[in-house]
């Protein structure tokens, strides 16, 4: 979904990007700043549910909001997200949806990946089998299979100590890498950009407890730092509002989307202002790149 009352230009889906890939993100332009965040539902949902996308105190729109007033130039935000979204699903979305990918991603100025929170949630019945429920027929074996399920996870949960995680620590360094990578091709790595770490789910749907959480977080900031985008961890900002949260035990009250949207506008504004490297191409890309420059007469 988009801003209301702001519509970001949409023009075709060549792979070439917007402005001058050697022109600084941060030059003086009378063109808005271009800010996509590809999350979940944190970036939707506060302490009281899910809310229309231009509603302030979202993340996203703070973030916005403090770049508006650092830069004195207009900002545009596009919120690519849906609930419940993991690593698996924004690499599928950046690699199969054309639209997300050329109309949305390539014109970025300022990209902020926020997911892996659902991938990092204790891990109770599989999500292979969870996949398979809404094809179940009839009606009434679906909804008593769903109904089953939802019973049986936080036990699960309790069962195994929540250890286990939805998403293997092995595929989610394999997937987010590639997520990453994927972006800042589709940028020219010319864009700023910011990787949110996960939040905590101590929410009773898991059985009131995340032990790996610590664990997995420094994973992700670690890799997001690796391909080139500013880690901004979430739950120490959040942590601090954790009586305020929402009764589902995992979306942010107000005060922590106000914390986190500075913290995102903080790691970005040196980007785009020039002071620190933009996320650039993966090594690889910029290798061929190179290589080709040196061909070329």
């Amino acid at each position: 979904p988009r801003r209301s009352g702001r519509r970001a230009s949409r023009r075709g889906t060549g792979t070439r990007p917007v402005t001058n890939p050697e022109q600084p993100t941060g030059s003086p332009s009378a063109a808005p700043l271009r800010l996509v965040v590809l999350g979940d539902s944190t970036s939707f949902t506060d302490a009281t549910g899910p809310q229309l996308p231009d509603h302030p105190a979202l993340y996203p729109n703070v973030a916005a909001a403090c770049l508006r007033a650092h830069l004195d130039r207009d900002v545009e935000v596009t919120v690519v997200a849906r609930p419940g979204t993991t690593v698996r699903e924004a690499l599928r979305t950046v690699t199969k949806d054309r639209h997300v990918q050329f109309d949305v991603v390539a014109h970025a100025d300022a990209l902020v990946v926020g997911v892996g929170s659902f991938d990092h949630a204790p891990g109770g019945v599989p999500p292979a089998v969870e996949v398979v429920v809404p094809y179940l027929r009839p009606a009434g074996v679906r909804r008593r299979v769903r109904s089953t399920l939802r019973a049986a996870y936080p036990r699960i949960v309790q069962v195994t100590g929540g250890r286990l995680a939805r998403t293997p620590e092995a595929e989610f360094r394999r997937m987010y890498a590639q997520l990453l990578d994927h972006l800042r091709g589709l940028t020219w790595g010319r864009a700023a950009g910011v990787a949110i770490g996960p939040t905590s789910h101590r929410a009773a749907y898991y059985g009131h407890r995340h032990p790996r959480h610590g664990a997995r977080e420094a994973l992700q900031l670690e890799l997001a730092e690796e391909h080139g985008f500013a880690p901004v961890a979430s739950w120490p900002l959040v942590l601090p509002y954790a009586g305020e949260l929402n009764p589902d035990g995992i979306h942010w009250p107000a005060a922590a989307h106000q914390a986190v949207g500075e913290a995102v506008a903080d790691a970005l504004l040196p980007q785009v202002t020039g002071t620190r490297s933009p996320i650039g191409l993966p090594p690889a890309a910029a290798a061929a790149l190179a290589a080709l420059e040196q061909q070329a007469p």
